[in-house]
């Protein structure tokens, strides 16, 4: 039985927020969008795919586009894909890879409890939005109300200081700040500004774990939509 549901209710109280700036966007200046996206696409995701890795491109930005297999550095339970969301505990002593494809693959000795969505949230340490996202989604995520088959991955890429990018150091303030126990990761150099001008901090993206395909994507903070998507897809299951 799905327990978002739980999730929304504790997210609505953030749905009427919007990005961290007035300029929310609808899409970005097609010629920035371009040239992040041929970065992203030649990157992470181009290098290493196939069965067993990670889907194959084209890769794409957009819903239904398959996402690049984006790789950054952050912070996880140690055993992140085997312990159940209620339980995990957030491994600070040292920093891993964590990767897109980790979610696609899973781990062999815990295979069912392979996660079928991924939700990557992107978020800024200067961001009132951000951090309202966060503390609201760890509530529930820690509480074990969160459906067991939705991964959540954070994605920070500034620190309090607009333009400062976020640093591992930088996302262990922000974990021990919000007691977080979901994977968080760095992006310094803002490889999700393939998908999103960050003036309209936070972004939202749910991907398919098998396929790879972008199943919703957002600007802004309407974040109780994001649940709703959550509550769709898995009601087709």
């Amino acid at each position: 039985m799905s327990r978002i549901p739980h999730l929304l209710a504790s997210i609505v109280a953030v749905a009427v927020l919007v990005g961290c700036s007035d300029d929310v966007e609808k899409t970005k200046d097609a010629a920035v969008v371009d040239m992040a996206f041929h970065d992203l696409a030649a990157g992470d995701g181009a290098a290493a795919c196939g069965s067993g890795i990670y889907p194959c491109g084209p890769y794409g930005v957009q819903v239904g586009d398959v996402a690049a297999n984006l790789a950054f550095m952050g912070f996880s339970d140690d055993d992140n894909q085997c312990t159940d969301h209620k339980d995990k505990v957030m491994d600070l002593s040292k920093a891993r890879q964590i990767a897109f494809a980790d979610w696609h693959v899973g781990d062999a000795s815990c295979a069912a409890k392979k996660k079928d969505l991924l939700w990557v949230m992107v978020s800024a340490g200067w961001c009132v939005p951000c951090q309202a996202e966060v503390q609201s989604t760890q509530k529930e995520f820690g509480a074990g109300a969160v459906d067991a088959r939705l991964g959540i991955l954070n994605i920070v890429f500034e620190t309090k200081s607009h333009g400062e990018p976020a640093d591992t150091n930088f996302v262990k303030t922000w974990i021990n700040t919000f007691k977080l126990t979901f994977p968080v990761v760095a992006d310094p150099s803002f490889k999700m500004g393939a998908y999103f001008n960050k003036k309209a901090t936070p972004f939202n993206m749910l991907v398919e774990t098998k396929t790879g395909k972008v199943y919703y994507r957002q600007v802004g903070g309407a974040i109780s939509v994001v649940g709703q998507k959550i509550t769709e897809f898995f009601s087709k299951k």
